[in-house]
């Protein structure tokens, strides 16, 4: 848990930058964009791919322990984004659709955090209490990374930012501020993260993944 803490803490630090620097170059008027200001979006996205090989990393970790189904989700998710993100800045698309896929990352790297740091608090309580915590089958002694609890909050959670971001990409449709094209594979993409959502969760909730 510490281990994964450390890196997606990592993540955040590198995003958070990356999302102020797109939003300066972003502000330079559009009469004054000129190769330099395509050299820099490139520089963004060579940072960006670092996110998303740091993303892999995490995701690994989450793999070789095996026991959670809501977290490897989660960080496939991120580094889906993080690999969009850095295509678009590639082209030197640091509108607010790009803006608005970093700001999605960085704050689900936060909430994945956030429910690490809780995961943590709860296996301290059970240590002090002495209990051994849920078993995972085929694994005696061991027990899982998190338990079903911060899972599901972790996917209800996610679930709210899918709608919200669908939300988002809506109004930008209404206000013509970005192109159908550019858009509609962004939402198709969100639909499929909500199905995958909706899988884990029914898997959770039939407890296959014990």
């Amino acid at each position: 848990l510490a281990r994964l803490e450390s890196r997606l803490k990592k993540m955040a630090a590198m995003q958070s930058k990356l999302l102020d620097d797109t939003i300066q170059l972003a502000a330079t008027p559009t009469a004054q964009r000129n190769r330099q200001t395509d050299l820099k979006a490139g520089e963004l996205s060579f940072e960006q791919k670092k996110i998303t090989v740091e993303s892999d990393r995490a995701l690994l970790l989450l793999r070789e322990e095996g026991s959670s189904v809501a977290f490897p989700e989660v960080i496939d998710q991120i580094r889906d984004s993080s690999d969009q993100i850095a295509q678009r800045l590639g082209k030197t698309q640091i509108d607010a659709v790009t803006q608005g896929i970093q700001q999605d990352v960085l704050a689900s790297i936060e909430e994945m955090v956030l429910s690490l740091l809780h995961a943590q608090r709860d296996l301290e309580k059970q240590k002090q209490l002495g209990k051994s915590g849920p078993m995972q089958a085929g694994q005696p002694g061991e027990q899982p990374l998190v338990g079903a609890i911060p899972e599901l909050k972790l996917i209800r959670t996610m679930e709210t930012r899918i709608k919200s971001t669908t939300q988002r990409y809506a109004e930008l449709l209404q206000s013509e501020e970005s192109s159908a094209q550019d858009l509609l594979p962004l939402l198709k993409n969100l639909s499929e993260r909500q199905a995958r959502l909706y899988k884990i969760t029914r898997d959770l909730a039939l407890q296959r993944n014990k």
